[in-house]
């Protein structure tokens, strides 16, 4: 090692470092030295072998850890074999929570998409024959395939030409990186191979290589590539996992690693290869690995028997108690509907007891409970006002045993409300274009109740929800299911109270648009090209509101835990925060309330999933641009204490996290209607 390297190396260690670059034998193994930094700190920089020379070796950096100020840096990972799993990278010691492992720049880029335009190959006969490059896709085993086979691509193509291009040594150091079995059935590995021979036949660069290093060239940076085209010596060799322990950052120019929990010495690291299809479902994720990246899931989330993104409201879930108790001095009014401007039927007085028929109903005066039978006037209906706290009274009937279901609090949007709210507020009640994704008429007989559907789920200390009724066992985190919740178990779902429900095929058909719809990207819609709004999605109004309309079917299916509500909700939020920016609507509190009760509902139901990654992960960039707007909302005829109790209960989310990455950014997107008007 030369004076120049000497220098570097952290005092006291360059005899050591010396002696860890003599033992190298050959290209791709790796070395750590630790460095001092330009401004008298000290890092671990992790070298690759990539070639010898007569009487040197040559190297090339794959990461550092971060500069310190104090003490030895070291490697905090190492690279080793896992048994059915290739190599895997596990921790060297114990990692705190929240700490960046290391930084690293990639060794490779694949070709950007302006070296292929104006190439004389891409004429008609290379468009017919890349056009008829297509395999089916199969689960192994030979299950179904799925409707659309998988076609070429473009970014292959880039695959093959930055394969055949690179020096030989740097595409050495690729191969030794993962690939699927050139024998896989599996339908990447088919279009590969179709590919590679069409490269090799039709392309000057790649006429040298056999078809074989092409089909490997384009498996080995599909399998190892992170967004924007790169692949990195260490990163890349972290496994999949829907439950990680680790999270890939990526700001300007720098690309890390960091912990999202604390990891013991000698536990595997794990990175999501998913960035939005973390919240699908279980069979929905492992589709989409397979397809991308050729295997199957067997993470702890995937492996597990339940799939809490889901649960399913049951019928239980919105009836109210059997019996009733006035509570109210000197008495209350039975209506003949649920209003107080109905006919009264029947004076109640204080300590009555009567029976309800457990059905409930939310109007602009409060919940409601239906009388069973009024022995004071022998009425078969009525009803009964259970809280006067809109009118200026307080509680005026309670049950006699059990509690109310936990009802969407007349501030936030109930399934079947959020096509009906933006029409209202922001096309001026115009209907739309109904868009047929779905057959919704087909999924009126399996529609919950509208109390159950409109139920939130709770959990309180302390109260019976916590304990399995069957096995008496405390219930902990994910497993958890609140009482008046089905769970998926094969076929049906299941819940506590004994009720089995189907409806599996609706959930399929719902569950395969909402992935389409509800994608970040926002595919296929046509964008704005003026300065200052580039780039903004503006589908037609036919588009969002059948949108909005898939949300409230699948609320009104399965209630407010499943996972296309949730994100028919965040879909919803994300319209809202677009349309104050790029259109003149303007934000009064009641609609302003709505969206922030929107924004904090997704926030607990990714609490109650008990996910690796914490909610400020996927939300945080959504709340802090929601909290900025609802300092300009002005309050007139409107609950101020409720509006200040949510824009307090949004700050305080924001304050208490600290997000490394954004792993769900917001969609910008308004109905290209009102983009022309305005």
């Amino acid at each position: 090692m030369g004076q120049a390297w000497t220098s570097l190396v952290v005092e006291g260690c360059a005899a050591e470092a010396e002696a860890a670059i003599e033992a190298v034998q050959a290209p791709g193994e790796e070395v750590s030295i630790p460095l001092l930094t330009g401004d008298d700190k000290r890092c671990c920089m992790r070298f690759v072998v990539r070639k010898f020379g007569r009487k040197s070796c040559f190297l090339f950096s794959c990461g550092h850890t971060l500069p310190t100020c104090s003490g030895v840096p070291s490697w905090p990972l190492e690279i080793r074999n896992a048994e059915g799993q290739g190599k895997s990278a596990y921790a060297v010691s114990d990692l705190p929570e929240n700490q960046i492992l290391l930084e690293e720049e990639p060794f490779y880029t694949r070709t950007p998409p302006a070296e292929l335009h104006g190439r004389p190959e891409w004429d008609e006969d290379w468009s017919a024959a890349f056009t008829r490059i297509k395999a089916p896709m199969r689960l192994p085993g030979g299950e179904s395939e799925k409707e659309k086979p998988l076609l070429a691509s473009t970014a292959l193509v880039r695959d093959v030409l930055g394969f055949v291009k690179m020096p030989e040594s740097l595409r050495g150091a690729l191969m030794s990186f993962s690939f699927p079995p050139l024998d896989l059935e599996h339908g990447l590995v088919d279009v590969a191979l179709q590919l590679a021979k069409l490269c090799k036949e039709r392309l000057p660069e790649c006429k040298a290589f056999q078809v074989e290093w092409l089909q490997v060239g384009i498996l080995v940076t599909e399998m190892n590539i992170f967004p924007g085209g790169r692949v990195f010596w260490t990163m890349s060799r972290i496994n999949h996992s829907c439950a990680p322990n680790c999270v890939f950052t990526n700001a300007p120019g720098r690309w890390g690693l960091r912990t999202l929990r604390p990891i013991r010495k000698g536990e595997e690291l794990t990175i999501s290869y998913l960035g939005e299809e973390l919240l699908l479902p279980t069979s929905q994720r492992r589709w989409l690995l397979w397809r991308s990246k050729c295997f199957i899931c067997q993470c702890s989330r995937c492996t597990s028997s339940e799939d809490p993104l889901r649960d399913r409201a049951c019928i239980c879930l919105g009836r109210a108690p059997l019996s009733w108790r006035v509570v109210h001095k000197p008495a209350v009014w039975q209506r003949a509907d649920p209003s107080t401007k109905s006919r009264a039927v029947a004076l109640l007085k204080e300590g009555f007891v009567f029976a309800s028929t457990g059905e409930i109903r939310r109007t602009a005066e409060g919940a409601w409970v239906q009388v069973e039978k009024c022995e004071v006037n022998g009425q078969t209906s009525g009803w009964g006002l259970i809280d006067g706290a809109a009118l200026g009274l307080g509680r005026l009937i309670e049950p006699c045993e059990g509690r109310l279901p936990s009802l969407c609090p007349q501030d936030g949007v109930a399934p079947g409300e959020l096509r009906d709210r933006l029409q209202k507020r922001a096309l001026a009640s115009r209907a739309g274009l109904r868009l047929n994704w779905y057959d919704g008429d087909n999924l009126e007989r399996h529609l919950l109740p509208a109390a159950s559907a409109a139920t939130q789920w709770r959990r309180d200390d302390g109260d019976d929800e916590d304990i399995d009724t069957e096995t008496g066992a405390e219930v902990q985190g994910p497993a958890f299911l609140p009482i008046g919740w089905a769970r998926l178990r094969g076929e049906c779902w299941h819940c506590r109270c004994g009720c089995i429900t189907k409806a599996m095929a609706a959930e399929k058909e719902l569950s395969e648009v909402a992935q389409r719809v509800f994608a970040l990207s926002l595919p296929e819609q046509p964008r704005a090209s003026q300065a200052g709004v580039k780039g903004l999605a503006l589908p037609d109004e036919g588009f969002v509101l059948t949108a909005l309309r898939l949300a409230d079917d699948a609320g009104r299916l399965f209630g407010r835990r499943h996972w296309i509500w949730q994100w028919g909700l965040l879909f919803a939020v994300d319209l809202d925060l677009s349309l104050i920016r790029y259109t003149y609507m303007q934000w009064d509190a009641a609609f302003a309330s709505r969206t922030t009760a929107m924004l904090i509902e997704v926030w607990d139901w990714l609490t109650s999933l008990g996910l690796s990654q914490e909610p400020s992960l996927f939300l945080h960039s959504r709340a802090q641009r929601l909290a900025k707007e609802l300092e300009s909302v002005i309050l007139p005829n409107h609950p101020k204490d409720r509006f200040r109790e949510l824009q307090g209960e949004l700050r305080r989310r924001l304050e208490a996290s600290s997000p490394s990455v954004s792993l769900l950014p917001p969609r910008e997107f308004i109905p290209g209607s009102l983009f022309i008007a305005h």
